[in-house]
């Protein structure tokens, strides 16, 4: 018989995480508290009323909560802790490979170019893998390694020729 204990203890994939819908509510009051970022409320309960509910009206209504999530990782340093605290959030709940999403263009600004982007989350990934991985559970073989990879989305309503259009072309001449 399949248990509950069972399911949570089985390794898990999670193929399509959004980063930018996976921040802690704790860590992104403490973000706009220290950057200056307005939000509807400054409680976790406030923001699980108005931002992070239970049930949306609409897409557009569950879009609207990544106007703030998305302020909060605007500095390369915020970028790696909400990465490796989404890594570690899926290590907690038994995922061991997990693909996490975003679209670099977001995040891009006088602070990070797209490099900067892209090197800020992969240091919280791998910060919190190589954590996980060197752990006595994984070393001694009882439990899977952490793996994830980085899906680097681009958004049509970016231009053709934007920086991050430029060095995806680059990287890839065949497209």
């Amino acid at each position: 018989m399949i248990t509950k204990k069972f399911i949570e203890q089985a390794p898990k994939s999670d193929l399509h995480v959004h980063l930018d819908g996976s921040l802690r509510v704790p860590t992104l009051i403490e973000i706009a508290r220290k950057d200056n970022i307005s939000l509807p409320s400054f409680t976790p309960e406030g923001l699980y009323e108005t931002v992070f509910k239970d049930n949306y009206e609409s897409l557009e209504e569950y879009l609207a909560g990544f106007q703030y999530t998305v302020q909060a990782m605007q500095t390369p340093e915020n970028l790696e802790r909400i990465a490796y605290e989404f890594a570690r959030d899926n290590q907690n709940e038994g995922v061991r490979y997990v693909e996490v999403r975003f679209a670099p263009q977001l995040h891009m600004n006088s602070r990070m170019d797209l490099e900067g982007v892209m090197v800020s989350v992969n240091k919280g990934m791998e910060r919190a893998a190589r954590e996980f991985n060197n752990s006595p559970t994984v070393l001694d073989g009882q439990e899977p390694r952490f793996v994830y990879g980085i899906i680097a989305c681009a958004l049509r309503s970016f231009g053709r020729m934007s920086e991050y259009y430029n060095v995806f072309l680059d990287a890839h001449p065949f497209s």
